[in-house]
């Protein structure tokens, strides 16, 4: 459906999955996520199942940029001028509570990207035009890499002592 809005002599440069973060946190996600495609002048992508959500973010908004990756994932945060967006919000709120379904518009100014890895067709497309507009990049970004013990204590230990287990009658 993304491909309906581009003009009839915009040329594609890459296309691909990722996904968009509502913040940056310590820890950089990964999934399904959202369909993407890159021009040479902007980005476009649409949430899945949500082809009236869709975005486009023109590369020359974009006032600078950041990048990181986190073992194998990678993070892209783009600062620009404000874009508005339809998006999701709960329909009802009551103290804490919220419920129901309903679309605003709302204004952002950062947008963060991530992606699967860092030579993604999307997100080296992404940095090639940002570089061609001579966007230079911000500090990288930082993230914190704890062990595979340290994420999940006491797996490693359970997993050996599993397979010591079988062979023993």
């Amino acid at each position: 459906m993304l491909v309906a809005v581009l003009d009839a002599d915009e040329p594609v440069l890459a296309r691909g999955t990722g996904n968009e973060a509502r913040r940056l946190s310590r820890h950089v996600s990964n999934g399904a996520g959202a369909y993407f495609i890159v021009t040479p002048s902007r980005l476009l992508w649409s949430p899945p199942r949500r082809t009236h959500r869709s975005v486009s973010l023109d590369f020359d908004t974009v006032t600078s940029w950041s990048e990181g990756t986190q073992y194998h994932r990678y993070a892209l945060v783009l600062r620009h001028t404000a874009v508005e967006r339809i998006d999701w919000a709960p329909a009802h709120k009551l103290l804490w509570f919220e419920w129901g379904d309903t679309e605003v518009t709302k204004r952002q100014t950062q947008t963060i990207l991530h992606f699967s890895r860092p030579d993604t067709e999307v997100a080296s497309g992404v940095r090639d035009q940002l570089l061609r507009r001579a966007i230079v990049p911000g500090e990288p970004l930082e993230f914190d890499e704890p062990s595979r013990e340290e994420r999940n204590p006491g797996a490693l230990f359970r997993a050996r002592r599993r397979w010591r287990d079988r062979f023993r009658s």
